[in-house]
């Protein structure tokens, strides 16, 4: 079978120009449309920016202008604005007036209100418009009366005597005969500003040296607090714990060489030497002594010297067990240390006891020498320490609580004994919060505002300076 192969013409230069043309036009129109919808589509986000960020700018000082807000009582209003008008003195001020007026205020403590006067009468209203602003340290007040159209002034510690009722006359008087009363308020408003820019030359420079002054002599008096607080309080304190590690340190040096003492006349005992559990609580014992002087070197302060006590009742406990394990007896449940003198070793038994000295009877732990002499009546011999420059007993020394607790003696085994004066709480002394003569302070408000004479002018009695429209 012959197979017959059949060989590709070549194409001609029309057709690869054909060719070449499409591919390039096809391409080149892709390319053209995808960079062109890409141009197209990325200008009009920039316009839209463009457009946004205008918007912005347009109605950014429209949110920072305020707008009158809208209050229930004129306390809420003079909370939240500077310049409150109720809807009778609407028609003496405008909402865009009143927005006008709070930009010339800004942050200033100045403060107007348009609003007919109560049945008090304008004095009576102007006082109870004061009293709402006088939690601040320094106002300046105006009050138009709308049903009257009279205007008046107070300042308080912002402007020199007066100066808010002169104010007041000359805004009134500058404009009685147009009738204006938006531009009396601004005028009343730029002289006010002008009035406490003048003034506040020298409180400018009056005010640095005060507040100098001031911190100087808050430093002064925390200064001296500190200083007395470390001579009145943090020395002695630091020097009454050191004299307590000194005394804890003296019964705890007592107290190991009891426990040693025991330790030696055990290791001599022919029936703990051959008995190999009673020679193992011998040696426990024996390190139990060696932890305790251990930490007495460790101690730096009183409440360091309990792991002392705690070893030294664990070596006592060890030695109670080979007594015990000598003797073919069980070992003895773990017991406190006897309560009249912890160097007798562990105790055996509670006993009923009552100080000689007066004070309620208790249930102590006792060893078997000591709990036999309170069967028989007999008041044993409690152990003394040296505390104070003295001989003491041990429950009165400073440092009972932090060294006794070792031996297993809980803080209330010590009250009502010894202890139960020096641990009684002190009673507080004093009467009540009142003063002499049982005024708590304060008085009557009003009177003197603190802010002198209100200003010339006669309406209705009043001294608020000003006068009528």
């Amino acid at each position: 079978m012959r197979v017959t192969r059949c060989a590709a013409r070549p194409l001609t230069r029309q057709q690869v120009r054909g060719r070449t043309g499409q591919q390039v036009r096809g391409r080149t129109g892709q390319q053209i449309r995808g960079r062109t919808g890409q141009q197209i589509r990325g200008k009009t986000r920039w316009l839209a920016l463009g457009l946004s960020m205008l918007a912005a700018l347009l109605l950014f000082p429209l949110l920072l202008s305020p707008s009158p807000a809208s209050a229930s009582t004129l306390p809420d209003c003079l909370a939240r604005q500077h310049v409150c008008v109720t809807s009778d003195g609407r028609g003496l001020v405008s909402e865009g007036q009143q927005s006008q007026l709070e930009q010339q205020i800004g942050g200033d403590g100045i403060y107007l209100v348009a609003a007919p006067s109560g049945p008090a009468g304008y004095r009576g209203t102007m006082n109870q418009i004061i009293s709402t602003l006088d939690r601040h340290p320094q106002f300046t007040v105006g009050f138009l009366d709308s049903g009257l159209k009279h205007f008046g002034a107070y300042s308080k510690g912002m402007l020199p005597s007066g100066g808010a009722a002169e104010a007041a006359t000359r805004a009134v008087d500058q404009h009685r005969a147009d009738q204006n009363v938006f531009a009396a308020l601004t005028g009343f408003v730029t002289d006010v500003q002008d009035q406490a820019a003048s003034g506040s030359g020298g409180a400018a420079a009056g005010t640095p040296s005060h507040a100098l002054r001031n911190v100087a002599i808050g430093f002064s008096v925390v200064l001296a607090l500190a200083v007395l607080g470390f001579f009145l309080i943090a020395r002695p304190v630091r020097q009454r714990r050191q004299r307590e590690l000194k005394e804890a340190k003296l019964a705890a040096q007592d107290d190991l060489i009891a426990l040693s003492a025991g330790v030696t006349d055990h290791d001599a005992d022919v029936a703990i030497r051959s008995s190999p559990e009673a020679a193992e609580e011998q040696a426990a014992a024996l390190g139990a002594y060696e932890r305790g002087t251990v930490a007495l070197d460790a101690a730096r302060r009183p409440r360091d010297m309990g792991a002392v006590s705690r070893a030294i009742a664990e070596g006592q406990y060890h030695l109670a067990c080979a007594e015990a394990l000598a003797a073919g007896q069980p070992r003895p449940d773990r017991r406190p240390s006897c309560f009249f003198d912890p160097r007798h070793g562990m105790s055996v038994s509670d006993v009923r006891w009552t100080p000689a000295d007066g004070g309620p009877g208790r249930s102590v732990p006792a060893c078997s020498a000591c709990a036999h002499k309170v069967e028989r009546g007999i008041e044993p011999d409690m152990r003394k320490v040296e505390a104070d420059g003295g001989p003491v007993s041990y429950v009165n020394a400073g440092f009972a609580p932090a060294y006794w607790g070792g031996f297993g003696f809980g803080p209330g085994l010590f009250t009502g004994f010894l202890l139960g004066e020096a641990l009684a709480p002190h009673a507080f002394s004093g009467g009540d919060y009142s003063s002499g003569d049982g005024d708590p302070g304060g008085g009557d408000y009003g009177g003197d505002f603190g802010g002198g004479d209100f200003g010339g002018g006669g309406f209705g009695g009043g001294d608020f300076g000003g006068g009528d429209f």
